[in-house]
């Protein structure tokens, strides 16, 4: 039925749609229209067929076309709407569908139509439903110009803003000033949003203030520097000291962008006057937030990427130091999870003698809450300190952590390896006697993870170190993981091969001298899953190999494994063999591949059959059958 409904340029839509499961519209609804289809779908009692019927929204749309879709489906959805006829889900559902729902109701210019359901749905109780239209209505809005957004989006701010039945289109008006205020700053109408900015600013529902908090960061962008100093401070310092903890809160996190938008003095009496007195509030979950956005704002107080100036640098290390040494245990974990970004806005030096040693301690005292998170900060810190510093300081650390009982603990030290490395260089005595050995060492982790993450981090230690530096310490390294013993380590082992023999000063040679026979050693293992490897060495080498090895040293050995008693192993030769066939001489493909391919069409697992076929049907073996 929907293909009759759809017109056949929207015919490629649908086969899409129905290919990803969609269930096709039910015998009763062969002669309806696409709009009663909806309808009545949307009358289940069951919440799941009507969000399954929403999802076909967009094929609605396309069956109806763009004026039908204008006049009669979006008025129909927004009468359902207002009449509560959806549950939550549902209206979810609508709203993120209608967000990206403008090619379906005609050019950029139409697209304001779909603003009167979303506005309807700014009204509802629940806060995930509002959010969604929110968060739609500014991604249409986003595809409209500003005369657009003056004459439809503007008008919808206010009326969410003035209405005081209840506070939800209130909180709504929240997230859509900004969008409505960048289009309007020059027009009568900007005033009138600026004075509703205020009103919810004082507004008697906590909840409202709240919203309006959280998006002070996107009004002050849109106001520009001269309405931020002369409007909107006052009522960001209003918020800083709101009775609601959430609203201070979410008003503190705004203070970075705040700054952006303010002249550098005003900046410095901010956070003497504002930022300061956030640190010492008396919930700890403001001053967990204040310690949090430290070092957003003394990013955001810096002028054209230049250092701080030490008026606002001081006050920003004093209120640092002060929340490090909190009472509040969740207050110096939040303060020392943001050491390094700290570091990085506030200085190497002030890093180095007041970040880093706390920082430490923590991640290395057994008792300490949060030690994953820390021991991560700790090796973040090296970037901050730069090489010397991070040799002396975090190198030990290192040392120690990645010896720690715990193994989330040292798998969050291994992932920040590749960082560290970057940072510190493999070109020196410290690295050569300690960092080298400590990798190596790593590289046997008890814990497959750990294996997995050195695997990972192989492409960049050869580059670092050369053929022969590379071959000196990880040969043995490399040795081990081909026959890991997790499937993963041993997929993953021949995607890093590849990748390092494709790095200039590596390829062929290095391939052929270094992973060869410890690829071939594994021949004659007893577990299949070993013998495997060679397949799928062959599979993701076989173009970097020379074909003299490819024929002499790895086919006789997949040959060989085509005709093993494991299925499994079976289906990987297939693969296998028809992978190597443009590397190899043609004589090498009609004498020994094909006719084992062929002779594997008849074999007695399906799955073999399926995969001979495949490859004889293949571009590689299509000219030889």
């Amino acid at each position: 039925q929907l293909q009759r409904w759809v017109a056949p340029g929207g015919a490629g839509l649908l086969c899409a749609q129905s290919r990803q499961g969609q269930v096709s519209p039910p015998a009763a609804a062969m002669e309806s229209s696409p709009l009663e289809f909806l309808m009545e779908e949307l009358t289940s009692d069951n919440p799941q067929q009507c969000i399954q019927c929403i999802s076909r929204l967009r094929i609605i749309g396309l069956a109806l076309g763009q004026d039908k879709t204008r006049s009669d489906l979006l008025p129909f959805l927004k009468g359902e709407i207002e009449a509560g006829k959806f549950t939550d889900e549902v209206q979810v559902s609508i709203a993120e569908v209608l967000g990206s729902f403008s090619e379906f109701v005609g050019p950029s210019s139409e697209a304001h139509c779909l603003f009167p359901p979303l506005e309807a749905l700014c009204s509802v109780e629940e806060s995930t439903v509002r959010d969604q239209a929110v968060a739609s209505i500014n991604q249409v809005g986003a595809l409209l110009t500003p005369a657009q957004l003056q004459t439809h989006l503007a008008p919808i701010v206010l009326r969410l803003a003035r209405n005081k039945d209840w506070f939800t289109p209130r909180v709504s008006a929240c997230g859509l000033v900004a969008l409505a205020y960048s289009a309007c700053a020059h027009t009568p109408i900007a005033a009138e949003l600026r004075e509703e900015v205020k009103a919810l600013a004082v507004d008697d529902s906590p909840m409202v203030r709240r919203a309006l908090a959280a998006r002070l960061g996107g009004i002050a962008a849109a106001y520009g520097k001269p309405v931020v100093e002369s409007e909107l401070l006052q009522l960001y310092r209003g918020l800083l000291v709101d009775e609601q903890e959430s609203v201070r809160v979410n008003a503190l996190k705004k203070t970075a962008p705040v700054c952006k938008n303010v002249e550098v003095s005003t900046r410095v009496a901010l956070l003497k006057d504002c930022f300061a007195v956030c640190t010492r509030d008396k919930a700890w979950r403001v001053r967990i937030a204040a310690a949090e956005s430290l070092a957003e704002v003394a990013e955001g107080c810096k002028e054209g990427g230049q250092p701080l100036d030490a008026d606002m640098r001081v006050p920003l290390e004093q209120m640092y130091l002060a929340l490090q040494s909190d009472h509040e245990t969740e207050v110096r974990i939040a303060a020392a999870s943001r050491g390094a970004e700290v570091a990085t806005a506030l200085g190497a030096a002030f890093g180095k003698a007041h970040v880093f040693p706390v920082v430490s301690r923590l991640a290395m005292d057994a008792n300490s809450v949060s030690r994953v998170e820390l021991s991560t900060v700790v090796m973040q810190l090296a970037a901050p300190l730069g090489k010397a510093d991070a040799l002396e300081l975090v190198l030990p650390c290192l040392s120690a952590l990645a010896d720690d009982e715990l193994s989330n603990v040292r798998l969050a030290v291994l992932l920040q390896l590749g960082p560290f490395v970057r940072v510190v260089g493999l070109d020196g005595e410290t690295q050569e006697s300690v960092l080298l050995p400590l990798i190596v060492r790593l590289g046997g982790d008890k814990n497959w993870r750990g294996r997995h993450v050195i695997l990972q981090l192989l492409p960049q230690l050869s580059a670092e170190l050369g053929p022969s530096g590379f071959s000196k310490h990880f040969s043995a390294v490399v040795e081990h993981l081909a026959s890991d013993a997790c499937a993963l380590v041993r997929e993953d082992w021949i995607k890093v091969m590849a990748e390092i023999a494709s790095t200039p000063g590596y390829g062929q040679p290095w391939a052929e001298e270094t992973l060869l026979s410890t690829v071939l050693a594994l021949g004659d293992h007893k577990s299949y899953l070993m013998r495997a490897v060679i397949l799928q060495f062959i599979i993701g080498l076989a173009g970097t190999l020379s074909s003299n090895v490819l024929e002499t040293k790895l086919l006789p050995a997949a040959l060989e494994m085509a005709s093993d008693r494991v299925p499994n192993l079976r289906i990987v030769a297939v693969r296998a063999l028809s992978a190597a066939t443009p590397f190899v001489a043609a004589a090498m493909t009609r004498e020994k591949i094909l006719p084992k391919l062929q002779a594997l069409l008849a074999d007695s697992d399906v799955d073999v059959k399926f995969e001979a076929d495949a490859a004889l049907e293949s571009d590689n073996l299509k000219a030889f059958s």
